[in-house]
């Protein structure tokens, strides 16, 4: 199956979040997030997604230490790539994966958290691994 845009002149363009996030605060954008992951994050499945605060998921137990050893906590926008990564750490470290509790927070509040982490705390946005399936297949033109 070809993809193709959705209308003329249109493509699929990865932006910055934190431009995007800057233009949204701003009032100069509009974010929309994921339906299916505004329904996970709790809200009932009739909502509608424009107007909805983006969900991210985060399990606080998978921070891990970088290169200066900073903690690094990732945030995921979809909740099957946080359960992912809960599992992937489990058959890494071991443990069980019920004991590691993956958390809902939206992306005003993400930033909040990064702006007053101080110096031994940081976060990676990881982008959904639906999207980077759907970038490729398009750019492969699959």
């Amino acid at each position: 199956m070809e993809n193709k845009p959705l209308q003329t002149g249109t493509d699929i363009s990865p932006y910055p979040l934190g431009d995007i996030f800057e233009l949204w605060a701003n009032d100069a954008a509009v974010i929309v997030p994921n339906k299916k992951s505004i329904i996970q994050a709790g809200a009932p499945p009739t909502a509608i997604a424009m107007g909805q605060q983006v969900p991210l998921f985060a399990c606080m137990e998978i921070a891990q230490e970088n290169e200066s050893g900073k903690l690094v906590l990732p945030l995921f926008f979809e909740l099957e790539d946080a359960n992912d990564a809960v599992s992937q750490a489990v058959s890494s470290d071991g443990g069980k994966t019920e004991d590691f509790e993956v958390v809902g927070l939206n992306l005003p509040e993400a930033v909040s958290l990064l702006a007053n982490a101080g110096e031994e705390q940081s976060f990676q946005f990881v982008p959904p691994a639906s999207s980077l399936k759907h970038i490729r297949d398009y750019l492969s033109g699959g």
